[in-house]
């Protein structure tokens, strides 16, 4: 009798809903073979099993993001958010029946980086642009076993800001039987597709540095800089020779400014005209906000929009001057 898992099905299974997408993909692959060979074209459809809709759940995320702010603003810390140009791709080197695996947070179920990773990647541009060694060791702690071994900086994992939506990708190297069986690579050979998961261009991360006590804020913000170009010149993840991994920074958003971005995204409306033609439904759901001190924050950020686009004073058109008026009853002119 064949030693097959016994959750082995002739389908590809469905994901769960609410399931811990890291768990799922890791360890619930039911496409192994009789024999425990490769999987061959059914790479492809497991990788799919979680490229249909965002990954993560969003108070989860949000819970956790908070508390990392909290604990770099307790820690005279620097939070960055930064959002991917292109895919990207960690852990590809982990063991996976699709042969190349991914790196998964465990609680979250999401794909993250590592403090580790981030130290490493700073670490390396820092070395690559002149920093003198001694300093280098002072903030990263030393490459040899000294006693020290720690540095002055910590690195935290980077995590997403909100869920995040993943794709298959492909390579197709063309010398398998040269990096194999060391024969003579040639044009003869079959090129040999490969899927492996990504992470779709446009998702935001946030990153986080803080001190161990004994170092500047001058310092804070100088490597800080180093993350940024860092990650914006050399990339984070695998095949980052070939553009993978490039992130810009972005301001953070407070709350108060996402919801306005995501009500702007929901009916269709330039943000940039959010206040100067806002429409029923804009202000409906302002006005339907229940937490008071949510509430005040957006009316302040809308408010200030429409001083800046000297609409404030004065009488203006349409649904403009609903607003203003609604608003100005709320915080009493």
């Amino acid at each position: 009798m064949a030693s097959i898992p016994l959750y082995q099905h002739d389908e590809i299974a469905s994901r769960p809903e609410n399931a811990n997408t890291g768990l799922w993909y890791d360890k619930f692959c039911n496409q192994w073979t009789d024999d425990w060979g490769p999987i061959g074209d059914r790479k492809k459809d497991w990788i799919q099993t979680v490229t249909d809709g965002e990954i993560g759940n969003r108070d989860e995320i949000e819970i956790i993001n908070k508390r990392m702010k909290k604990l770099i603003e307790s820690s005279s810390g620097k939070v960055f958010q930064f959002k991917n140009e292109s895919r990207f791709v960690t852990g590809l080197g982990k063991n996976h029946p699709v042969e190349n695996g991914f790196t998964w947070h465990h609680s979250l179920g999401v794909p993250y980086i590592p403090g580790t990773s981030v130290k490493g990647i700073v670490r390396d541009w820092a070395r690559q642009n002149g920093v003198e060694k001694s300093k280098i060791d002072r903030l990263f702690g030393p490459d040899d076993n000294s006693e020290r071994s720690a540095g002055s900086i910590i690195f935290l994992d980077a995590l997403p800001a909100k869920p995040v939506s993943l794709s298959a990708d492909i390579m197709t190297p063309h010398y398998g039987p040269y990096y194999s069986d060391q024969e003579i690579p040639g044009d003869w050979h079959d090129p040999n597709p490969i899927p492996f998961l990504t992470v779709d261009k446009d998702q935001e991360f946030l990153f986080g540095i803080l001190s161990r006590g004994d170092v500047s804020n001058e310092e804070i913000d100088e490597v800080g800089n180093w993350l940024i170009e860092a990650l914006d010149w050399s990339g984070a993840g695998a095949k980052t020779n070939v553009g993978y991994g490039r992130f810009k920074h972005i301001k953070i958003r407070s709350p108060a400014e996402n919801w306005l971005i995501e009500i702007s995204e929901e009916f269709g409306i330039d943000i940039s005209k959010i206040t100067s033609n806002p429409t029923k439904d804009v202000i409906s759901r302002w006005s339907d906000i229940k937490d008071k001190d949510f509430k005040t924050e957006v009316a302040i950020i809308l408010k200030n929009r429409i001083i800046l686009e000297d609409n404030w004073d004065g009488k203006r058109w349409g649904q403009l001057e609903k607003l203003k008026k609604a608003l100005k009853q709320y915080m009493g002119g």
